[in-house]
């Protein structure tokens, strides 16, 4: 990774903790889509859908709202579904879904310049 690269990132997680967000990861298409709209159904707005050349084929990021909250769910087709957001939110919906809420950016496991740790 060259140098302008690892700042960004070191940035962004840094961001990322001292926003206190918290991340749940590794969740399946299928019930990725299905807690998406079960948020939508309970009045989360869609404020954001990426929309390139590649969306939902490679990649796909929605970003939801409820009144100052701010939830970003992102999909690729390597690592599926993950959700970030404020700890105690994401925290909520990893106990409400069955999933492990972890202090850490989705992308971080992706460090490692030889490839995934």
């Amino acid at each position: 990774m060259n140098w302008l690269a690892t700042q960004l990132r070191s940035f962004t997680e840094w961001q990322f903790k001292v926003r206190g967000f918290y991340s749940v990861t590794d969740i399946k298409t299928e019930r990725f889509n299905e807690i998406l709209a079960i948020l939508q159904s309970e009045g989360w707005r869609k404020t954001y859908e990426y929309s390139g050349f590649d969306s939902w084929i490679d990649y796909g990021c929605v970003r939801l709202k409820k009144g100052r909250t701010k939830l970003k769910f992102e999909w690729d087709n390597y690592d599926e579904g993950s959700i970030e957001g404020p700890a105690a939110v994401v925290q909520s919906l990893a106990d409400r879904f069955g999933y492990q809420a972890i202090a850490e950016w989705r992308w971080s496991s992706w460090d490692d310049p030889t490839g995934r740790t």
